[in-house]
């Protein structure tokens, strides 16, 4: 074969390799915006939501209803978060 079909055929096969890695982009965002939000918010989750079962929303519903007395880290890590949720949406 001649180097422009060799070169192609190189360019082909790693066109689904470059996708994929764009498609998992989004999931280690969001997996980060997750570690960072349990690190930041370990302490007050303890300190206000401890008795809370861990059903879906509750410990959301439960940092949302002390909101105004989580630390500044966790407000962070929870409006981050938020973020790549809604990025994931659209």
């Amino acid at each position: 074969m001649n180097l422009k079909t060799c070169g192609a055929l190189l360019l082909l096969a790693a066109l689904p390799a470059t996708a994929f890695a764009q498609s998992a982009t989004p999931d280690a965002t969001k997996e980060a915006a997750r570690e960072k939000f349990r690190t930041a918010c370990t302490t007050d989750v303890q300190k206000f939501c401890a008795n809370i079962e861990r059903a879906k929303g509750a410990m959301r519903a439960c940092l949302t209803a002390h909101e105004t007395q989580l630390s500044d880290n966790c407000k962070a890590a929870r409006e981050e978060r938020a973020a790549a949720r809604a990025k994931e949406k659209s």
